[in-house]
């Protein structure tokens, strides 16, 4: 069942990680890009890993 949980999460992170950057690419100027990657990398990380837990179930995480 944690491979169900792990699937979950890169999933999310892929969605993210892809939304993020296009939206930096196409909304920000190439001088911000850099800067703009480093403070939205822990929300990116973040995003993924919040949602993965909250959407968890006992039997996944192999709680009794």
């Amino acid at each position: 069942m944690l491979v169900k949980f792990a699937v979950r999460f890169m999933v999310i992170l892929a969605s993210v990680l892809a939304l993020a950057a296009m939206v930096i690419h196409f909304f920000f100027s190439s001088k911000l890009t850099t800067d703009l990657w480093i403070i939205v990398v822990p929300i990116i990380l973040g995003i993924p890993m919040l949602a993965s837990v909250v959407l968890a179930k006992d039997d996944e995480l192999s709680v009794h």
